[in-house]
């Protein structure tokens, strides 16, 4: 024994050298392990004086372990002798050492560990071994081990004196832990174990259960005063062993009679009412359910019930909450209950319901949301009964119109809430701003629910919802108009006489109009009428008419708001929610035009952008950039140098270098004023001289200030300063967000190519050109931060968008500043930026896409080898990497889809042409770890092969087709009818390339694009789906084979003579090749791909030669998705 004790104190010891621990691990690790470590283990737990805590739990665990290895039910291993020899030990220790103040100083892991240890042993012995184990344990702690039904004098059978508390209390956690590995629902069991729980509970019903609701009743009767934590504890037991015992052993004359006395007393009354809860809710037939809460008279007990404090209020609040659920579901039970019992329940429903509505008008939430599955059952009642077309009754109704203003009067803050305080910067506060957070948190999930509760209302009564809501906001607003608000008091200061609104009452109101208006948008029925003018401030004239009643009652709402007044007050909880309606609803202005200019300048006010709390500002920044960018063409450019000047001073920007990481503070919301100003700038109804002027205006600080930085300090020294790096970084920005507020150019609808000539005069381009020179500049000189290069990426994709082909020229100097020192995340974003540039000035954007190819490339390649060699550092790395080769691929495919595919023909990448899909083919298109690589993969080899093999000369589109669009062509094609106006955007952006699609050296770069085709492409096809690593069954795995099958179709038709030994002007004559119009038929024996799959490829693959020749067949014959079908029989049949 004194081994093991060491041996555990080592391996538990910090202080122990790592070969002692290991040594001491490995030797607790061999007593477990051992036939007899169990009796050594049992004799050091309960051998006298005690040994060190921590080496009798694991002296605990070891017996358990022998325990667990008698199987489910105790018989295996010849465990019965041993199972024997433990219950004697344990039972004799309890008896001796637990009685008396040992017990009290016994450690409560100790305890708790010992009785999941008695537990344990019940279900291994229980009922075969040791069929007296609630009477050994009840007898233990001096209870009445009686069984049968309880009377008046079941308590008195024992006496107080005869009861031994320690005992009891352990007991008690026996019991507990019982049900823990027996009955909880949440602890995972197997079969065997569920089988045997279930047997051991019938044993238990037969007298064992009966025996403890006795000793339960005894323990509540003579220990509720003296031991008031027993009692609790018991009470907790009763409720927990209730949902599966006979309901008839705890609802009884003298149960009820001591359970609802404790609910009058103050130290047992909460565990009393929730025990109470849970013998409510115990599941039973609707018509027992009902002669049940009849008996226990549960309605007539929660009256007389004084719930003076918060604690016992919610749980009153359940038990109320419970009853209602159960009322409502036999009065649902149109099968078992009669009709008779569903009118009781109704009626005890109706009796409950002042209950329910005084709980959730219970000042505090907790309270409050104890009800609120009643409620919802409750409501949920009421619409299947308007399904039904049954009309409410008039205590239903009754109910409702109570019901609704309690709900709408909880939607308010409680007037002892404590609104943070932002402007406090204090370190000290930290956790109270923790706590703040999460009761806002909170709040605004109960809001969440009441709102649910208000909107089913608004279904089942909308004339109440209308009159509640409506009245409720407007009394706020005809208040607020009349005495306004105060900013710092929550209550309403009616006492003093002044008739002021409180800021909880004020933010009440507009919350509720912006939940009337959310639900008409729901509702698709928030249709505001067409634009009047002659109305002032949010007023209207006699002449607007709204598309319906409710809209129009919303629209007076908004109106009232806005005269109200309310914006005035500075609270933080006012601004926000008053804008934010402004800006979600902004069809109202559509019609109260007038309405627009106050409340810009109430956004540009005292409580709008510069509102005294710092916390709301930036969300009014946001809001104010809504606002204008809904409105512009309501006449605001006039106020364009007033919108300017009014936010000129909050536009100094000043770097926070502790805001690297992650946001930029304050910033980040700064951008939402750069771009309003851009906004404003925008239209072209704007004189161009004072666009000139602002722009200048706006742009002259951030130039003088990056030119500043950049003219006295040399790069090194910048590159080593994060707060100049960042303040550079955030000059960028803000210059980048100043021209995102002015419209991105213009698409082609025909071409989808961005290539039209923007709107911008030519002051306004010369601005902007002169900031990317000033970005490139920086970037060039400052390449090696990654905040400099995400600044400049974003800056220039806005001015390319903006300036469209204007901004061409700078991409090659942006993109080679960004892949020569680019991170995997940071490429992943420039390949995106580059797709996106070659999809929107395709045919213009040839020369520039030639010069990036091969460095873009080299540098995706460069990571992915450097990963083939070295391997992925982690998950996240890898992830990375995946991502990299889906972002490449997809680039590879925009590049395709832009019909840009002359690029690779181009003298400069013409001679790395395989060697760039060489990877494609051999490793990411049979790289099994992502499906979706695979797919992309072998999409852009279809298309290659489309655009160099069967149609050379570009007479057709290579992007994805729309289904019109196929039909336009099928439609050409069965009519024989040409297009002459089609868009040859290939053969433009060849030449714009100054490429000849039918020169030597094309043909030449095409020749050996067409033997990779066959060497290297036609055997992938076959290897990728029949490798061990492919799920054919697999949905990804599937959207693969369809790709392969369309690249092996594809191949067929460019082995056609026509096509294979052509000048390539046969393709001019086909419909679109990539449609695939299968079956080609003819003499396969001139079709060079057809000879080459059945003679040779296929062959070689160890496919019989009649099999090749039916493959071939198949290939020429079927449509796209017979094909496939055949194909992946084909490939399962041979695999």
């Amino acid at each position: 024994m004194e081994q093991i004790e060491e041996a555990v104190r080592c391996a538990l010891d910090p202080s122990s050298a790592q070969d002692i621990k290991t040594q001491a691990t490995q030797y607790c690790e061999r007593v477990k392990a051992s036939p007899d470590g169990w009796q050594v283990c049992l004799e050091l737990f309960t051998t006298t004086p005690q040994r060190a805590p921590e080496a009798r739990l694991f002296a605990l665990q070891v017996v358990e372990t022998m325990i667990a290895s008698a199987g489910a039910r105790g018989d295996a291993n010849g465990a019965a002798p041993k199972l024997e020899v433990v219950r004697k030990t344990l039972l004799e220790f309890v008896s001796s050492q637990y009685s008396g103040a040992v017990y009290h100083s016994e450690l409560p892991f100790i305890k708790n560990t010992l009785a999941h240890t008695f537990s344990i042993m019940m279900l291994a012995t229980y009922p075969s071994q040791w069929p007296t184990f609630v009477k050994d344990m009840v007898l233990l702690a001096g209870l009445p081990a009686t069984s049968g039904p309880l009377t008046d004098d079941s308590a008195s059978a024992t006496s107080s004196a005869a009861i031994n508390p320690s005992l009891v209390d352990f007991l008690l956690r026996v019991l507990s832990s019982l049900d823990e590995v027996m009955i909880n629902p949440t602890v995972p069991r197997s079969t065997e174990e569920t089988a045997r729980n279930t047997e051991i509970k019938d044993a238990m019903r037969v007298e064992d259960v009966s025996r403890m609701a006795h000793a339960w009743l005894a323990i509540l009767v003579h220990m509720s005063s003296a031991h008031p934590d027993l009692a609790q504890t018991t009470l907790r037991l009763v409720g927990t062993y209730v949902s599966w015992i006979d309901i008839g052993l705890i609802v009884n004359q003298p149960f009820m009679k001591i359970l609802f006395g404790l609910l009058k007393t103050p130290t047992l009354r909460c565990q009393a009412c929730h025990c109470l809860a849970e013998i409510v809710g115990k599941g039973m037939r609707a018509m027992d359910k009902l002669y049940l809460l009849q008996f226990l008279d549960i309605i007539g007990v929660m009256k007389q019930l004084d719930v003076d404090d918060i604690e016992f209020a919610e749980e009153a609040g359940k038990l109320a909450n419970i009853t209602g659920v159960e009322l409502l579901g036999i009065w649902s039970d149109k099968e078992t209950a009669t009709p008779d019992a569903r009118v009781a329940a109704s009626g005890m429903l109706e009796e409950l319901i002042p209950l329910i509505l005084s709980f959730l008008a219970h000042e505090y939430d907790e309270v409050s949301s104890s009800v609120f599955p009643a409620i919802t059952e409750i409501l949920s009642m009421f619409k299947r009964l308007q399904r039904e077309s049954t009309a409410l009754s008039a205590s239903q109704q009754e109910f409702l119109s109570r019901l609704l203003p309690n709900l709408v009067e909880k939607l308010k803050y409680g007037e002892d809430y404590s609104w943070p305080n932002p402007n406090d910067t204090s370190t000290a506060d930290v956790d109270a701003s923790l706590d703040d957070d999460d009761e806002e948190a909170i709040f605004s999930e109960l809001r969440r629910s009441l709102r649910t509760f208000i909107d089913a209302i608004a279904v089942i009564n909308p004339g109440l919802y209308d009159n509640v809501m409506l009245t409720t906001a407007q009394n706020v607003f005809k208040q607020c108009n009349q005495y306004g608000v105060s900013a710092d008091n929550a209550a309403d200061e009616i006492s003093s006489g002044s008739g002021r609104l409180g800021w909880v009452r004020a933010e009440l109101g507009i919350y509720l109009a912006q939940a009337y208006g959310d639900r008409l948008v729901s509702t698709k029925n928030l249709r505001f009428g067409s634009a009047k003018h002659g109305q002032t401030n949010g007023t209207h004239s006699d002449n607007r008419s709204a598309s319906n009643p409710s809209t129009e009652s919303f629209a007076e709402l908004l109106s009232m708001m806005i005269q109200s007044g309310i914006i005035e007050c500075s609270h933080p909880s006012i601004a926000p929610l008053y804008f934010e309606n402004l800006v979600r609803f902004s069809g109202y202005f559509d019609v109260y035009r007038d309405a627009v200019t106050p409340v810009l300048k109430s956004l540009l006010g005292a409580t709008g952008v510069r509102h005294p709390q710092s916390s709301v500002r930036p969300r009014i920044w946001y809001l104010l950039r809504r606002f204008i960018e809904q409105h512009l063409t309501m006449g605001l450019t006039v106020y364009s140098s007033d919108f300017i000047s009014a936010v000129s001073d909050m536009l100094s920007i000043s770097a926070n270098p502790s805001s690297i990481q992650g946001s930029y503070g304050v910033f980040d919301s700064q951008l939402y004023l750069f771009e309003a100003c851009g906004i404003m700038l925008a239209p072209a109804d704007l004189d161009d001289s004072t666009r000139t002027t602002l722009l200048q205006y706006l742009f002259s600080p951030l130039f003088s200030g990056a030119q500043a930085l950049m003219n006295t300090k040399l790069a090194e020294q910048i590159l080593q300063e994060p707060a100049s790096l960042l303040q550079i970084h955030h000059y960028m920005l803000a210059i980048g967000a100043i021209i995102s507020g002015f419209p991105n150019i213009r698409v082609d609808s025909k071409t989808t190519s961005a290539g039209a000539p923007h709107q911008l005069s030519t002051n306004t381009v010369q601005v902007f050109l002169k900031a990317a020179d000033m970005c490139i500049a920086i970037l060039e000189v400052l390449r090696t931060s990654q905040l400099v290069r995400e600044a400049a990426r974003a800056t220039l994709s806005r001015m390319l968008s903006v300036l469209g082909t204007e901004a061409l020229p700078y991409l090659p100097r942006l993109i080679d500043s960004l892949v020569s020192n680019c991170a995997v995340e940071e490429l992943l974003d420039l390949l995106g930026l580059i797709g996106l540039v070659v999809f929107k000035f395709k045919p213009y954007v040839a020369p520039t896409a030639s010069k990036l190819l091969l460095p873009v490339i080299s540098k995706v390649y460069g990571f992915l080898d450097k990963v083939a060699q070295e391997g992925a550092t982690g998950t996240d790395e890898a992830v990375l990497l995946q991502d990299l080769r889906k972002a490449y691929l997809t680039l590879i495919g925009a590049i395709f889809n832009a019909d840009l595919d002359s690029v690779f023909l181009d003298p400069q990448n013409a001679q790395h042409l395989v060697l760039i899909f060489q990877p494609i083919a051999t490793q990411l298109a049979v790289d099994h770890t992502n499906a979706q690589c695979q797919r992309l993969a072998f999409n852009v080899i279809f298309k290659a092969i489309q655009a160099w093999i069967v149609d050379p000369l570009g007479y057709h589109t290579l992007a994805t087709l729309t289904p019109a669009a196929i039909a336009a062509l099928n439609n050409d094609a069965k009519t024989g009818a040409k297009n002459p106006d089609r868009q040859m955007l290939r053969q433009a952006a060849a030449r714009a390339l100054g490429v000849d699609l039918a020169s030597d050296s094309a043909k030449a770069a095409r020749d050996q694009f067409k033997q990779f085709a066959m060497k290297t492409v036609a055997p992938a096809c076959f290897e990728t789906p029949t490798r061990p690593q492919f799920q054919m069954a697999d949905a990804q795995s599937s959207l693969v084979v369809s790709e392969i099958a369309s690249v092996l179709q594809i191949l067929l038709v460019a082995g056609m003579p026509a096509i294979a030994q052509g000048d390539g002007s046969a393709a001019a004559e086909m419909a679109a090749p990539q449609l695939l119009s299968v079956p080609i038929g003819g003499d396969l024996g001139h079709n060079h791909f057809a000879s080459y799959l059945s003679t040779s490829l296929l062959p070689s693959m160890g496919c019989p030669e009649n099999m090749a020749v039916e493959f071939v067949q198949a290939l020429s014959t079927l449509g796209q998705k017979q094909f496939k079908k055949y194909f992946v029989a084909f490939l399962t049949s041979s695999g």
